[in-house]
This record gives C-alpha cells, structure tokens and sequence, in this order.
C-alpha cells in the first residue's frame, strides 16, 4: 500500500527518472506531534524564487558518461519535464532569514581520472560555506537526491531555518535552483550556438572577456587583442546591462533592440582570426594603425585640448606594442619618440602604416637594448672584478703613486686613492691636483683613509675607544701603547672598504651609461633638454609646454630635474652653467680637505 501512494514513473531512455518525496517521510506521509499520521499533500502550484548566477555550460558527453547529464522529471502532477544538466552552473536562492542557499555543478572524475558524470555542492552565506559540512572530503557528491536530503537534515537538526523554509526547500532542487526551469535550458541551448560575455561582477574580468572572444586566457600573444576588446567603448545609442545568469546584454536605445552581441565583436573575431595566420610584423602593423586611429578619434572628439601625439601615453603603448617595459627600460624612449613620428608622417600620407618601418623599428630597439646589456656587463661585471682584485693590493698598501712614479721615477708614495674612470692609483694630493678642472672634475674618486699615526699607510683598524683610523703596524706598536688598561679591552673594528667602494661604483657606472646612451642615439639639437637620464624624459603639453616625466614612478614636473634651483630664476640655463662647476669644484675640494685631515 505504500506503493499505491506514488505516481508511477513513466518509461525513461537515455536519462535518470528521479522522484522526491516529502522531507520527513519518503514514502508519502508525514509523522504529526500527536503521534498520527495523514496522507501528504503535494505541491502543485510551486513558485520559485532563485536567482541564476551562471548558467555554465552543456557537456560534450564522453563514452564512460552518457546519459548522464539528461534528466527526466515527473512531477506530482504527472507532467513530465526533461532537460540538460550544465556544468559550471551557479544558483541562489534568498531565504527569508537573510543568508543565501547556493547550488553549483562541475564535472566528477572517479579515482582513475575518468569523466563519471555532474556533481553538486550546496553552500549558504556569502562565505559559502558548504552544507552539510564535510568530514574529510570537500563536499561534492554525485547523488543530488542524497545530498539535498543531508542538507535539510543539517539545517532541521541545526535549528538554523524556520519551519516555513524548511516546508519550502522539501522540493525538487532542480526546480529550486532553476535547473529544471525552461528559461534556463533555452539560454544552455543558445549559448551553445552563440557566445555571450558573462560577468560576475561589477565590470567583466580579464578572463570573461577571453572566453567571450574564444581565447585562451593564458596566451600571452592574444592578451593585447583581449586588452583591446575590454577597452573599446560601446558606440551610441548602445548601452549595455547585466541580464539573468550574468549574461552582458547590449540594448540599442532608438530602436529598442536587445541582443546579446556587443557591436563590436564581428570586427575583434576578425581581428583574432588574423592575428593567429599572420606573422609577428604583420600583428605589430595592425597594432600601430590602431593606436594612430585611436589618437585621430580622440582628436576629433577633443578639438583643443589634444595632447601632442608624442606624449607619455602614447609612448607607453608603442613600447607595450613591441614589447618593451619603460619602468625598467627608460633607455629607449628617445628612439620611441623617433619611430612614433615616422610612423604618423606615413599614417597621414597613406592611412597605413609601412611594414618595412615596423621592421626597422624592432632593429632599432632590439639594438639599443644589446648596447645597453653590453654596457652594463662592462660596468657590472667585468670592472668590478678587475677592480675587486686590485682593491686588496690598494688597501694593503701595495699600490704607489702613480704620478709620483711619473715625475720622480720612485715609488715610495703609497697610493691612498683610486679614480674609477680613469683607473689610475694616486696619493691624495696628486688626486686633488690633477681633478680640479675640466671633465675629470665630475670623475668619482674612491678614497683611502689614512693612519692616523704615519699618514702613509692605510688605515685598516677603526679604535672605538679614541675613534682615530690606523694601520696595523701603528695600532699593534703604538696605538696600544698609549690606550689606558680599560680602553685596551675595546675590541678595534675592521674597516671593510669592499662595502664603501660599491657605493662609488654606482655613481660612475651611471654617470658613464648616461653618457654613453647620450651618444649611441646619434646627434641631438638639444643633448640636455633631449636626454637627460634613462628615468626622466621631456615632453609638450597641447600648449606648447615643456614637462619632464619619469616612466619609473609615474611622476611629471615642470622644473628640469637637474637644474641647481636659485633664489632668482629656479632652473634658469644660465644659472645652471654657472652653478654646476662651482658645486662640483666646492664638493671636490671639500673631499680631498677631509681626506687629508682624517
């Protein structure tokens, strides 16, 4: 008799007929407080209130899963509903307590890896949070009559709903959740004809606009065409909203009509399908004509306040263009700034970029970029070793005077400095003498300390206690001497003078690469103003007015950066010649004064 009470199923092929009874008592009647029992009723007007957050996608079906996402309903009612079981769908539903009830599929494989059909994980709160919780497994299941029957246990055991949610939820979850619902299984349908851009968020992410274009999202070739489909403004009167199941909806204002086809997508299909047959000079063409249309859209939208086509902007995007970082890579903007303005003489004469210029604009960096490793090995590596092995003799006091060696033929004046641009060994005063005009006024100088004792000597001892530098013959043989008994029991400290001649050079090694980047870009009207380091570049705004920008951090200013500013003109030319040499003279004599008086 209790079979009597369930409608008969009726004959199935291909698809699973599942069946769900009341949430108390499967067989068809519910247990009342009183100790009775009377026949359930079944819910035959049933209203949902899910929302569809993604409607995933229908499966491809492999050989060891067929069948197993078609499903056959038969309701209390005897009408029966069929349907495609999607896999990445996502669905809430809002109960009256305030938190949301969420379903999701995806695909199960078994132990061996194979595809075995969907499973189901259910989780509530905005912390998803899966119910019921698991023990050692991650709260999938493949059995959805099976897991929703937990679920309700969970919650009634809980006590977390009310009873009138929980009379709610005793249903079908594929009805619940709009699996089971027809707009749901026309959109499956649709989607598998056409694309939709789908949006989970607040703006659709990187990765939703590459499977709106059919992209693979971690192809570093097509992430510029993905960058560019994300940018492009929707054209009037389109606008654009987020419909049911996340799907971007564009919406043509005079007409009214509602498609879900940005009005661009046919001209970026295109473009996609282009640049997968065509070479890289051929993509790199494509690219540079659309950042000269871009420039010339703008321009026309923006009458007087167009910023200059060489710019900051438009820098940065050719070299992303080519490949090439200006945050580490500052060395190549002035060749940029010359290739962007051939490319738009041959723009506005043919409104087509040339490719032998694309090809001659790759050479040019690609060169510019080996000097510029070559010159930092030169300077990293290679001198720095050299120097290394020498910095030892120096500070043991077997280096002499070059100068001396020179003038006198004897070498009895030991060396107490080191020029780093003119690798030349020099006691103090010859440094001081031989570096106080002309272009060796601006050399870095890595100097010595010396004995405090002799004045001859290295020093290579620091006392803590009398704070005075001395050599090691000095401080065994007399410094000593002289030190009261506490004092002797100060440990001196050892000067490491490896540490202090890394700091000196840095400061020739870039002082050297600015200048030769200076001279490896050719003749210039204006070396200073054109070139004035690897980090700050001049530019024009749409007056007329010169700015300094520095693609490093990102910040602009109207003051050269290495003008000496005054109280009369800050930044002024003329000041500037005057002030630089006088500077440098000062900061050069006030080294060697304090070099010899330590």
């Amino acid at each position: 008799w209790l079979k009597a009470l369930q409608p008969q199923s009726p004959p199935t092929s291909g698809g699973a007929c599942m069946q769900r009874g009341p949430r108390r008592n499967s067989v068809g009647s519910v247990v009342t407080s009183f100790g009775d029992s009377r026949e359930h009723e079944p819910k035959v007007n049933f209203e949902t209130h899910h929302k569809v957050i993604r409607f995933g996608a229908l499966r491809n079906e492999a050989p060891s899963e067929a069948g197993k996402y078609q499903f056959l309903h038969q309701r209390v009612d005897l009408v029966i509903t069929s349907g495609n079981i999607p896999v990445g769908f996502l669905s809430s539903l809002h109960l009256p307590e305030g938190q949301p009830l969420y379903l999701e599929t995806r695909v199960h494989h078994d132990m061996h890896g194979v595809p075995a059909g969907p499973e189901y994980q259910v989780t509530w709160k905005l912390e998803k949070e899966v119910i019921p919780p698991p023990g050692t497994g991650t709260g999938w299941a493949s059995d959805l009559d099976k897991l929703w029957t937990n679920v309700l246990a969970h919650f009634e055991r809980r006590n977390l709903l009310s009873e009138e949610t929980l009379d709610y939820l005793d249903a079908d979850p594929f009805v619940l959740f709009g699996i089971d619902d027809k707009i749901t299984q026309e959109a499956l349908h649709k989607l598998e004809k056409k694309p939709a851009l789908m949006c989970e968020g607040s703006v659709p992410s990187f990765e939703e606009w590459s499977n709106y274009l059919r992209i693979n999202p971690m192809d570093p070739t097509m992430k510029w065409l993905v960058q560019a489909f994300a940018e492009t403004e929707l054209p009037k009167p389109w606008t654009s909203y987020k419909g049911v199941g996340s799907i971007v909806c564009y919406i043509r204002s005079d007409t009214g009509q509602v498609t879900w086809k940005h009005p661009f997508y046919d001209y970026f299909r295109q473009l996609r399908d282009f640049s997968v047959q065509a070479s890289v000079e051929e993509v790199t063409q494509v690219r540079v004509n659309r950042l000269l249309w871009s420039y010339e859209a703008t321009r026309v939208e923006t009458e007087h306040d167009q910023q200059p086509l060489v710019s900051p902007e438009y820098v940065q995007r050719l070299a992303d263009i080519f490949g090439y970082s200006l945050k580490s890579q500052g060395y190549l903007v002035r060749n940029i700034k010359a290739q962007l303005k051939v490319f738009a003489r041959s723009y506005r004469e043919k409104q087509d970029v040339d490719l032998a210029d694309v090809a001659t604009c790759c050479e040019i960096l690609e060169r510019d970029v080996a000097k510029f490793h070559e010159m930092t090995d030169h300077w990293t590596n290679k001198v720095n070793e050299d120097t290394t092995f020498e910095l030892k003799d120096l500070a043991d006091g077997l280096k002499t005077c070059v100068n001396h060696e020179v003038a006198t033929n004897l070498c009895t004046v030991v060396a107490l400095c080191f020029c780093l641009e003119c690798k030349d060994y020099l006691c103090l005063n010859c440094y001081t003498a031989l570096h106080n005009k002309g272009a060796r006024l601006e050399h870095a100088p890595f100097r010595l300390v010396p004995c405090a004792f002799c004045m001859t000597m290295p020093a290579k001892l620091h006392c803590t206690f009398t704070d005075k530098s001395l050599c090691h013959e000095c401080y065994a043989m007399k410094h000593v001497k002289m030190l009261p008994a506490d004092g002797r029991e100060n440990q001196p400290r050892r000067i490491d003078y490896l540490q202090q001649y890394s700091r000196y050079a840095v400061v020739a090694r870039d002082r050297h690469l600015a200048a030769l980047s200076t001279l490896a870009l050719g003749e210039i009207d204006d070396p200073y103003n054109s070139v004035l380091s690897t980090e700050w570049h001049p530019f024009y705004d749409s007056r007329g007015v010169k700015y300094y920008h520095n693609f490093s951090t990102g910040e602009r200013m109207r003051q050269s950066p290495r003008r000496v500013p005054n109280t009369e003109d800050r930044g002024g030319p003329e000041d500037m010649a005057a002030a630089l040499p006088n500077f440098a003279k000062t900061a050069n004599t006030t080294g060697a004064k304090t070099a010899n008086t330590t």
